[in-house]
């Protein structure tokens, strides 16, 4: 039986599918994140590509902090919700999702022996490797960006498979805050609003309460339709996602009030943040605006053919009118 060798073109296809299956198998992991900036108490959503691996492991870097956890792939994607960060301080952050790559299992990796947590390679030995790890929590312990970079350097050695990404975050304050109100007409509907660093999707609850008492006469008070207008109103709103990472925006519709001092107090059901402002509703009647009318031009007719000049002594006219004057001056001293 003769076998037949492969045409160009069988050996061509086949090359470009191996390249394939090598590509998919030593692509890096990918990592992101929902927010470079989030408030304290919110939480973090970080995703990714991770082909070819069944779970990758992030590391979470910071003053005083550290996080180690896993996160299953499914179909070449993972996602991670970092929910605790109410316990991290607000500061700038270091994430390493770290991937197997071709193996099966973790070539570095934590391992905690006492009070003491290394990062070491071959973490499954369960002891730390000498000359091969360090302290991520315990006595001198590397933190935020100098754990970071200890780690990357290490899984960047030519004797270890895995992959890996970098990024950072930061957390801030947990933050809210309300456009200036300004003065309200009574019985006029309304809208506050403002900004926060909050996530989109939060909620937060407003509040709007009498501060202090407006003094109305009775007569003013039975003229108005007191049915219709309230002294307060409350509800809750959902973050809007802003244009930039960690300026989001809130509004609310506030409906008729009573004259009086009012306080308007929005606060953040996941944070506990909160903002309060106070504002006044008149009892006077909303001005009325006087439509303006722009003032009537009366158009200048341009003559379209010149004028005729009008003609008016010239210099030589002048000197002969002053020549005759002088010859008959001569004439009369003669006789």
């Amino acid at each position: 039986m003769i076998k037949k060798s492969p045409t160009p073109r069988t050996r061509a296809v086949f090359g470009m599918c191996v390249l394939i299956f090598l590509a998919v198998l030593i692509m890096p992991v990918s990592a992101g994140v929902s927010q470079s900036t989030i408030a304290q108490g919110d939480t973090l959503y970080v995703s990714g590509q991770a082909p070819g691996s069944q779970q990758v492991a992030l590391y979470f870097f910071g003053p005083n902090y550290f996080k180690y956890a896993t996160a299953q792939v499914n179909d070449g994607s993972y996602t991670y919700q970092l929910t605790t960060t109410s316990d991290m301080s607000p500061s700038q952050y270091y994430c390493v999702v770290q991937s197997p790559g071709t193996g099966s299992t973790f070539s570095v990796g934590p391992v905690t022996v006492g009070q003491t947590t290394y990062i070491t390679v071959k973490p499954g030995s369960g002891v730390p490797a000498d000359g091969d790890s360090f302290v991520v929590q315990g006595p001198n312990a590397l933190q935020g960006s100098q754990a970071a970079y200890a780690l990357e350097q290490m899984l960047k050695s030519p004797n270890i498979p895995d992959l890996s990404q970098t990024f950072t975050f930061t957390i801030d304050y947990p933050m809210i805050t309300i456009n200036p109100v300004g003065t309200l007409y009574m019985g006029t509907p309304f809208t506050v609003s403002g900004t926060t660093n909050l996530a989109a999707g939060d909620t937060l609850l407003v509040d709007v309460r009498v501060a202090s008492f407006w003094p109305m006469s009775k007569e003013e008070a039975n003229a108005q339709d007191s049915a219709s207008w309230s002294q307060g109103d409350s509800g809750s709103v959902i973050v809007q996602q802003g244009t930039a990472s960690g300026q989001n925006f809130w509004s609310f519709s506030v409906n008729p009030l009573h004259s009086s001092q009012y306080e308007v107090t929005v606060t953040g059901i996941k944070t506990g943040a909160t903002a309060s402002q106070q504002f006044t509703v008149s009892n006077q009647s909303v001005p009325t605006v006087v439509p303006t009318t722009a003032a009537t031009t009366v158009a200048t007719t341009v003559p379209t053919t010149a004028p005729t000049p009008t003609p008016s002594p010239g210099f030589g006219l002048l000197a002969a009118a002053g020549a005759l004057g002088a010859v008959a001056l001569l004439i009369f001293r003669r006789h």
